[in-house]
């Protein structure tokens, strides 16, 4: 069979999955998917994006709108947890209710995305290999994380998307709660509740896979374990001194994207549920064209969605469970 009638069948292949999900666009699984040498058949592709789509549904947690103090709240002594101003001031938040998904997306879920779509695999190098596994959390940009999360919007017809900033830390604190962490009960217990501490003389283990800890109260994984998400938002130190307290999506533009978690290292004082950092959208990347030669390095940027292994994701859907069909 040539090549071009490969891809005619295979295109039509693909036709009848986007009619399984109410008549899509082909762009909406990607018709071009078989251009991808890591993709696998198309008929192995539409059980996949089946399965995938049953899973993320299974997998969200409600939350009921709410208002909370959003930020830094201090210890009550006057001294504030986070030593970086950008936690607060501590502000009034209200938010709308949503759901969230209860675990960070791994690269198996990704490599669905992208063979679906006919995208680059990520983190296919030499290096990012080594980090590679199903049940990881993959490591992607914040356009990657964009798409991922508006590709299940237009397969579901339902309202998918990153978080805000709010969002997430209304979700880490399980509704607003005063917890310093993401955990099951506020605390980090070292192996039994968070990855075990390693020192920097000792090889970095890699990371758990997702749900190798027990969840927060409102049922989510993996929200403090030595990673980075990113959410919707721009990056504005200021940003919390101004904010409008329904729904905050930050600033209109900017530069620099937000990332949660565990944003200073593996410490446990990074992992507070308040601490914030920031990133480009599309990370970079140092490369040694020319061997180990710390003069003749050149920055990058990572390719197509790929980038560190420590910057996650998750999705909400900003609707309750009634409306998910």
């Amino acid at each position: 069979m040539s090549h071009d009638m490969k891809t005619a069948v295979m295109r039509r292949q693909l036709v009848a999955v986007c009619f399984a999900y109410g008549g899509l666009p082909m762009s909406a699984i990607g018709a071009e998917a078989a251009a991808s040498p890591q993709a696998a058949s198309p008929t192995s592709v539409e059980t996949r994006v089946q399965a995938l789509l049953t899973k993320v549904k299974g997998s969200l947690r409600p939350l009921k709108g709410g208002t909370f103090d959003m930020g830094d709240w201090g210890n009550g002594a006057g001294q504030y947890y986070d030593i970086d101003t950008y936690s607060r001031p501590l502000h009034k938040v209200t938010l709308d209710g949503f759901s969230m998904m209860a675990y960070k997306v791994t690269y198996d879920d990704f490599d669905v995305f992208t063979d679906a779509t006919g995208k680059q695999r990520i983190n296919m190098d030499e290096l990012g290999i080594r980090d590679r596994a199903p049940k990881r959390p993959a490591g992607v940009s914040w356009h990657g994380a964009k798409a991922y999360c508006h590709w299940l919007g237009t397969l579901t017809q339902l309202p998918f998307d990153l978080p805000t900033e709010a969002q997430w830390e209304y979700a880490a604190r399980s509704g607003g709660r005063r917890v310093l962490f993401a955990t099951d009960n506020g605390t980090i217990e070292r192996r039994r509740n968070f990855p075990k501490e390693w020192t920097d003389e000792e090889k970095e283990p890699p990371l758990p896979d997702v749900g190798s800890y027990p969840p927060n109260p409102a049922g989510l994984y993996g929200m403090s374990e030595n990673t980075y998400e990113w959410v919707e938002d721009w990056f504005d130190e200021n940003y919390y001194k101004n904010s409008p307290e329904n729904n905050p999506a930050g600033p209109a533009k900017g530069i620099e994207k937000v990332k949660r978690g565990s944003v200073g290292g593996k410490a446990e004082i990074s992992a507070m549920v308040f601490m914030r950092t920031k990133a480009v959208p599309q990370p970079m990347e140092t490369t040694y064209p020319n061997g180990p030669d710390y003069e003749k390095r050149i920055i990058l940027p990572f390719p197509g969605y790929s980038s560190y292994s420590t910057t996650n994701f998750r999705c909400v859907v900003n609707s309750l469970p009634k409306k998910i069909k």
